[in-house]
């Protein structure tokens, strides 16, 4: 796992390249790392948003999950669940591997405000958290961007 800070605001989390045999985030060790990486990096519990065209991932299903008005890149609909522990969050990165349409949200204020914000749509929820990532490369790239208070 390498950690890169690339801008003063964005950090890049890369996991170990995939092969036909095994997958970052199915390596147990691989995950708690991530997890405890992406958990102390600011303030928790986190919300997990996934993307669908359609209905909802399969795996989702085991989460108290809530449909939102926003959407990851390349969707239509979203699917937001607050992830209120590290040990969520692995469980989580580990369900819904790859994450090709996952987002993670760090709430500002409070994950209430984090969802009103989901569900008014738009690019309102960017001004209820202090960061946001974006999972990509089939879940071996985490794309960590902080935002700035308006």
């Amino acid at each position: 796992m390498q950690v890169s800070q690339v801008a003063y605001d964005r950090f890049v989390l890369e996991l170990p390249a995939a092969d036909s045999e095994w997958r970052p985030l199915a390596d147990p060790e691989i995950v708690a790392e991530t997890a405890a990486w992406l958990w102390d990096f600011g303030p928790t519990p986190l919300i997990g948003v996934v993307g669908s065209d359609g209905p909802a991932p399969a795996w989702l299903g085991s989460w108290q999950s809530r449909q939102v008005n926003w959407a990851p890149d390349g969707t239509t609909s979203g699917r937001a669940v607050v992830l209120a522990t590290r040990t969520d969050l692995e469980r989580f990165l580990i369900q819904g591997a790859p994450h090709e349409h996952t987002t993670l949200l760090w709430p500002r204020v409070h994950e209430a405000k984090t969802f009103e914000a989901l569900a008014a749509g738009g690019a309102q929820w960017l001004r209820s958290v202090d960061a946001h990532a974006r999972i990509d490369r089939h879940g071996e790239v985490f794309e960590v961007n902080q935002v700035q208070p308006s």
